[in-house]
């Protein structure tokens, strides 16, 4: 499960880091008036940057993916590097489809491809569970991520076939223009990414294994918890940069703190449920044989609801023009983590990373809000508001209900 669990980190940090430089720039151009008769240039200049990527990251692979597993004490990683090339080519047109279709708010659309690429999926390990679990090997199981991203490409092709262009339209202008301004978000990506599987990364180099399969348990139930901020955050983004260029500010400031109270009002709870009740999310989960993840997870869950400020921080710095922002401060964060991750587990132990989590993500929280203040102005008394807002909100929607 260690070595899955690591594998998986990997492919979901190269794909996180290339929607970095993907995303936010094809959204903010085809939403640009100037290329209102170009986007054929920003889709073109879009899909090149991609295949470009994909390339880079196919060579590391590759050459350096032995190096890699070795230096994670996991040497069983790179059959699986080899035959991972084949998903990181089966996400150019995914990845490409999955934002052309956010850029035109299709949403919908884009719910149908992932339920087709990980519905198909969860369904073929459960149907290989019940009548042949022997084929269950790490080897298939990539190979059976491999057939479910060609099925769920299939499926965003056919909602984006009214949006695509039939040929490539190179622009060296426009290529340029978007990645001067991609070139802060991917890097805030590759940090945020990084900051994020940390846990796993340095139990594995320092430790062993074994011991990421108890931390990436934690992080599949935090990844859960992140689901609200990450549809949020997905959504916000071209909304903030509407209400940036038609009402500035202000109105970028109220998106903020409305949309992380809310979220904070769902996770509150849940966070204290999971918390007293974590030997019933671990058996779903893993099974009763895991449940030495249960001390990590009682340490990081009750701050998860510091985690959607990070996310809401980083669309609202990108939105307001501000990438370099983000940037910097995602490198700050991103370095907090690992020290303090690094110093937990050299001097405390296997359970060294999660009080590590636990001061960085208090850290980045403060750092975060501090800029969030002094840009546009968020006061964390209106978020708390907002919080409270909505608790009567649902009260008064069950009470009608219950009527």
């Amino acid at each position: 499960m260690g070595i899955w669990a690591l594998f998986l980190a990997i492919f979901t940090l190269i794909e996180n880091i290339k929607q970095g430089l993907l995303r936010n720039p094809m959204i903010k151009f085809l939403s640009e008036p100037e290329y209102v008769n170009h986007r054929n240039k920003v889709q073109s200049a879009s899909l090149i940057t991609n295949i470009l990527f994909s390339s880079l990251v196919i060579g590391l692979l590759f050459f350096g993916g032995h190096i890699f597993a070795r230096w994670l004490n996991t040497p069983e990683l790179y059959p699986l590097f080899q035959l991972g090339i084949l998903v990181i080519i089966v996400l150019v047109p995914f990845n490409h489809l999955e934002v052309l279709l956010q850029a035109h708010f299709k949403f919908k659309s884009i719910f149908y491809g992932y339920l087709c690429r990980q519905g198909t999926f969860m369904t073929s390990v459960i149907v290989f569970l019940i009548f042949n679990k022997p084929f269950l090997t790490l080897i298939n199981l990539v190979k059976l991520q491999i057939a479910s991203q060609l099925l769920g490409t299939f499926v965003l092709m056919f909602f984006a076939k009214g949006y695509l262009y039939r040929k490539l339209e190179t622009d060296k202008q426009t290529m340029q223009r978007m990645f001067g301004f991609g070139k802060y978000i991917f890097g805030t990506n590759v940090f945020s990414s990084f900051g994020r599987s940390a846990d796993q990364f340095i139990s594995a180099g320092l430790i062993s294994a074994d011991v990421v399969a108890y931390y990436n348990i934690v992080s599949r139930i935090n990844n859960m918890m992140d689901v609200p901020s990450i549809a949020i955050a997905d959504v916000l983004f071209p909304k903030n940069v509407e209400a940036m260029a038609t009402s500035g500010p202000d109105k970028v400031r109220y998106y903020f703190e409305r949309m992380v109270g809310t979220i904070v009002s769902i996770l509150a709870p849940l966070s204290i449920l999971i918390f007293l009740l974590p030997h019933f999310f671990i058996v779903i989960l893993a099974g009763s044989k895991y449940f030495a993840a249960i001390p990590i997870l009682q340490i990081v869950i009750l701050f998860s609801i510091l985690r959607p400020f990070s996310y809401q921080f980083g669309t609202t710095m990108d939105a307001i023009g501000k990438p370099r922002v983000n940037f910097w401060v995602n490198l700050l964060t991103m370095i907090l983590n690992y020290g303090f991750m690094y110093i937990g587990l050299r001097y405390t132990g296997w359970l060294g990373a999660a009080y590590g989590a636990v001061v960085s993500a208090i850290l980045s929280f403060l750092i975060m809000y501090f800029v969030l203040n002094k840009t546009i102005g968020v006061k964390l008394g209106e978020t708390v508001q907002w919080t409270w807002k909505s608790y009567r909100e649902y009260f008064n929607y069950l009470k009608k209900m219950f009527k």
